[in-house]
């Protein structure tokens, strides 16, 4: 992900006629839409990276109204959460609030968020000191648009995977799951080269039930490969990547299904509930979906390994 400044940069000057327009805007990722409502003088763009998830401007899952404020410090108590880097999470009487600095813009955070229990209503609060307020600006910039689909999802809708979808000619879905290293992004390039074939993400796949079905759908948040899709599929099967000298599948167990899916997934871990249900939803994806261990050459071979196992 592009560091702070670098997506601060990417902010775009608006001509007077757009200001108006750009009061609202919308995404929808994972099957969950975002409608942000900007106050006074605020105006608002999607980050380049959403643009294919944009939607309009209407009735959302999620509604997040943002605001400047020449007033903001951090609380004088413990947070019940502290990343180590960019944002910790205070307990509120109700709700949830997130805090989010960094020592090259000062010793203020730059924006607050604070929202419901069900993280379906949310305020947002820009320093105003700290931006440009003739540019338009994506308030839910990295990484609080990922934190809040992850707490959203943990609310009993999904879970993110850290892994590769892929959607075959067929139309079925394949997830490859894997930790930085590997071997998503190289997967994704060979993918890349099939006919009708279709990645939704190369690093972030959001995973959830659509009827009786467990569906992957793409999301914005990319790896290497840099590739990224609105779509979905429902899910057919599962994959554990290793790199090797050569391909070769390897049926797993339902158990170790579970435990390699739980250790790949975004999860609250301050949360009893979110972790709760994950772990039930993780439980039913493993008794659901086969999955193998697929150790793989960095060649055509993965694909033809995956079709094999498909018919």
């Amino acid at each position: 992900m592009p560091p702070l400044q670098s997506q601060t940069a990417s902010t775009e000057i608006a001509t007077p006629e757009q200001r108006s327009a750009r009061r609202r805007l919308a995404f929808r990722i994972g099957g969950t839409s975002f409608v942000l409502v900007g106050g006074h003088g605020i105006q608002l763009a999607l980050d380049p990276g959403l643009q294919q998830f944009g939607i309009e401007a209407n009735s959302g899952d999620v509604r997040i109204e943002v605001n400047w404020t020449n007033d903001l410090a951090m609380p004088s108590g413990a947070p019940r959460f502290d990343s180590g880097g960019l944002w910790s999470l205070f307990d509120e009487s109700d709700g949830h609030r997130f805090y989010f600095s960094t020592p090259n813009l000062g010793t203020a955070p730059y924006k607050a968020a604070s929202f419901s229990p069900d993280f379906a209503r949310g305020e947002l609060v820009l320093f105003r000191p700290y931006f440009d307020a003739e540019r338009a600006v994506y308030p839910l910039e990295y990484p609080l648009d990922e934190l809040l689909m992850i707490h959203r999802l943990s609310r009993g809708e999904g879970i993110e995977v850290h892994a590769l979808g892929v959607v075959d000619r067929f139309r079925r879905g394949h997830l490859f799951l894997g930790h930085s290293g590997a071997g998503k992004s190289t997967a994704a390039r060979i993918w890349q080269l099939e006919p009708d074939a279709q990645i939704l993400s190369d690093d972030r796949i959001i995973l959830r039930l659509n009827g009786s079905q467990i569906w992957m759908y793409g999301t914005p948040w990319h790896g290497d490969a840099g590739v990224a899709s609105p779509c979905c599929a429902p899910l057919s099967q599962l994959y554990l990547l290793q790199h090797s000298g050569k391909t070769e599948l390897v049926p797993i167990s339902t158990a170790r299904t579970a435990a390699e899916l739980l250790a790949r997934s975004f999860v609250p871990p301050y949360s009893s509930q979110a972790i709760q249900f994950s772990m039930q939803f993780i439980e039913h994806v493993a008794c659901e979906i086969p999955c193998h261990l697929l150790r793989f050459a960095p060649d055509r071979s993965v694909v033809e390994a995956v079709y094999r196992a498909a018919a």
